[in-house]
């Protein structure tokens, strides 16, 4: 198995295997379910299971010009099971829609049950295309809380982590433009990626920029048809709705994490320290600071979100170049900094 390198089709010199044994993965992935599904329990007041209710009402209304108008969206969500949360906005560019308009269809409860289903098998998916020690790879999915959210909650960022790593094995692959259209499937939450193109062009990934510029052109011209001509104004004024950013104090990010007046300053310190690593790390290392960068510089973002970092947490692991940066890993692989947000109180 090739792992992620500086530059396609060659080996990482520095990169030391992961060697670990069939019965080691085996008690780790049982333990790290169990700590798991003990840990949601004991959250389970921050998670309420309907992430996909947005998701199912956006669909819905696929082609009638409403998809971003609250009372339809409520309406929706009223018939679907009746009540709705005022929160509960759909804030996905327009294709997204599209492509879940078929799940759509069918009531509510069965939509829910096949989109955990396929969700499952993206996350197996990703497992299984990672470019490294996919034995690692599952042990910490299956230690990773954000990730076990994303099922509970019916949250679609668990999407997001297979289009990472599709990513990741296309470039190793040396095929970078497939690799760039399978990065532009991240637009879905641009705002956790804000660092990506910066870490593109300093390393002159032409044919990956080109793939992505390419596929987010495809979905653009997909969100016209399924949302009118003027989606982007109104899905602008979704995303200024105070009402979608509820439970600061839950956010992993520095909006979340800073008091008001620290907030701003240290996302600038954020900005600067993360520009001038990627401009002087080698590509990994500078996927991995893009990645920890953005999540912390997001305005909007919950513990699900953090599904992104697993892609840098297995590296880290993987490269293990720093002693301190692998603990840290280590300890972000384990609920606890994840339950420390979710237990936060102002």
């Amino acid at each position: 198995m090739t792992h992620f390198v500086d530059e396609p089709g060659t080996s990482h010199a520095g990169t030391k295997g992961i060697v670990l044994s069939r019965g080691v993965v085996l008690l780790l992935c049982l333990f790290g379910c169990a700590l798991l599904w003990t840990s949601l329990f004991l959250a389970r007041g921050e998670v309420n299971g309907t992430d996909f209710l947005a998701l199912y009402a956006g669909a819905r209304l696929v082609g009638t010009g409403h998809m971003y108008d609250p009372q339809a969206i409520w309406k929706v969500q009223l018939a679907a099971i009746g009540h709705y949360g005022p929160s509960l906005l759909f804030t996905r560019i327009p294709c997204f829609a599209l492509f879940l308009w078929p799940l759509a269809q069918l009531p509510y409860a069965v939509a829910k049950a096949i989109w955990i289903a396929f969700q499952v098998l993206t996350i197996v998916g990703a497992v299984w295309l990672w470019p490294g020690s996919r034995r690692l790879a599952l042990v910490v999915i299956c230690w990773s809380l954000p990730l076990l959210m994303c099922l509970a909650d019916g949250a679609d960022t668990a999407l997001l982590l297979f289009w990472l790593v599709l990513w990741l094995r296309l470039e190793c692959e040396n095929r970078p433009f497939s690799a760039g259209m399978a990065l532009a499937l991240c637009i879905a939450k641009f705002h956790l990626f804000l660092f990506l193109p910066l870490l593109l062009f300093r390393h002159r990934r032409w044919r990956v920029m080109q793939g992505a510029v390419a596929g987010i052109c495809g979905l653009v011209i997909l969100s016209f048809i399924a949302g009118g001509w003027h989606w982007p104004t109104e899905y602008f004024h979704v995303l200024t709705t105070p009402g979608i950013n509820p439970g600061r104090y839950h956010m992993p990010n520095l909006h979340g994490l800073m008091p008001p007046g620290v907030e701003f300053p240290a996302m600038l310190l954020t900005l600067i320290l993360c520009s001038v690593a990627i401009f002087k790390l080698n590509y990994t290392a500078g996927l991995i600071v893009s990645l920890f960068g953005s999540l912390l510089c997001s305005y909007h973002a919950y513990v699900m979100d953090g599904v992104i970092l697993c892609p840098a947490i297995i590296l880290l692991i993987e490269r293990r170049h720093s002693r301190w940066l692998s603990y840290l890993a280590g300890i972000l692989v384990t609920p606890i900094p994840w339950i420390a947000v979710l237990i936060r109180r102002p």
